[in-house]
């Protein structure tokens, strides 16, 4: 249990700490030997490294996870007798005196005294070959089944036993699901489950590399050898399938790391994470909003500036007379200015029909406006207008939105 929850913490940091540094140190390489400048963490070049560096971290990490799992199985009968589990009886007699005699415990003391037992009762029990047929599937606990004498009664006892890992392994994903957030990551978890299940029962009722005698219940068919059999020669079914066990738990957690990391468009969004792109996008609409509103007080400015240009020329000689007074039109036409300005303020600040009319016609007006840079910037063989008429657009086009 200690080594299990040991192993998901460290799946659970390991693999994010291990890619940081890991990254950092290519970075450095790659501009001490290629002078290139790592990438920005906002950047998504950065991103793409990240997600490869973290594919290789995981990658080394299930290796290391699947050899240490594959060392810390115990040794069978077979291995420690130093022979192949196809061995015949012959063989593991000439295998067991030998083993005698290196440790016997008149030779090595007490304390090899319980491992010459263990030893011993094993061959004295795998002498039944009903006895070493279940031994090789379900390891050293049918020593301790005494009630079983059959091949039929030793397969049920064995697939009964077998079924609790699975059937326990099943409730806990479908526990995980209907708790966790829905994740593509599920299907492939239970894809993992069904294989370890057809796999496990394949190894079960395969015929016996063992060299028995023909038996009412197991035929004389040749065993075909697995890809785990060639891995470890001198182990049996029942060491197999405890590897497969470990090995369905890294993947299954190795799978709900890195399906995140590699596949991002796959999964959904993490509420904090969707937080941040509402926030961000606030502020660029904030922005947006802003430049917005300094473009059009500056089509305002070039109004007034184009309504005041007649009258202050009309008029040049008798202001240059008396400098301190101001014509009446002049003043007129600035009041007017200034009460549109001011209900300018009052629509852009309130909410209501009006705020909604108001931003409907801005955006028509900005919409009208993109499309003349548009036809602008297509019909560059066509002359552009001259600036006066270009002005008097704007002009006109101003003071309607203000209208």
């Amino acid at each position: 249990m200690s080594a299990a929850l040991f192993r998901i913490v460290g799946w659970s940091y390991l693999p994010d700490f291990a890619t940081k540094q890991a990254l950092r140190v290519i970075h450095q390489i790659s501009f001490n030997i290629f002078h290139r400048q790592p990438p920005d963490p906002r950047t998504p070049a950065y991103a793409l490294h990240y997600r490869l560096t973290f594919a290789a971290v995981v990658l080394c990490y299930l290796i290391y996870n699947f050899l240490d799992a594959s060392g810390s199985i115990p040794n069978n009968f077979y291995q420690l007798l130093g022979v192949y589990p196809d061995s015949n009886d012959a063989t593991l007699k000439m295998a067991f005196r030998g083993f005698a005699k290196k440790y016997h415990p008149d030779r090595v003391g007490p304390s090899g005294e319980s491992l010459f037992i263990e030893v011993r009762d094993a061959f004295e029990a795998l002498k039944d070959p009903v006895v070493r047929f279940a031994y090789d599937r379900f390891g050293p606990d049918v020593l301790k089944w005494k009630e079983c004498t059959t091949m039929r009664e030793y397969l049920r006892r064995g697939l009964l036993t077998s079924s609790f890992y699975h059937i326990m392994t099943g409730a806990g994903l479908i526990l995980f699901s209907a708790i966790g957030r829905p994740s593509p990551i599920a299907a492939w978890r239970y894809l993992l489950f069904l294989g370890l299940f057809a796999s496990e029962l394949y190894l079960l009722l395969a015929p016996s590399p063992s060299a028995l005698p023909p038996s009412p219940f197991v035929d004389v068919s040749q065993s075909r050898a697995t890809v785990l059999d060639i891995i470890f020669p001198k182990r049996i079914v029942h060491q197999h399938i405890l590897l497969l066990h470990q090995i369905f738990f890294f993947l299954s957690i190795a799978l709900s790391r890195v399906a995140p990391v590699l596949f991002p468009s796959l999964m959904h969004g993490d509420p904090a994470v969707d937080q941040r792109i509402v926030l961000a996008l606030g502020e660029r609409l904030g922005a947006l909003a802003k430049t917005t509103e300094r473009e059009l007080s500056i089509m305002l400015d070039m109004e007034m500036h184009a309504i005041h240009e007649t009258p202050m020329v009309a008029s040049q000689t008798s202001t240059l007379r008396s400098p301190g007074i101001l014509n009446s039109d002049i003043m007129r036409v600035l009041a007017k200015e200034m009460e549109d300005v001011i209900v300018e303020d009052m629509l852009k600040s309130k909410v209501g029909p009006v705020k909604t009319a108001w931003d409907a016609a801005i955006g028509r007006e900005r919409r009208k406006r993109a499309e003349d840079w548009r036809l602008r910037e297509t019909a560059d063989k066509l002359p552009s207008p001259p600036p006066e008429t270009y002005r008097m657009k704007i002009h006109h086009r101003a003071r309607s939105l203000s209208m």
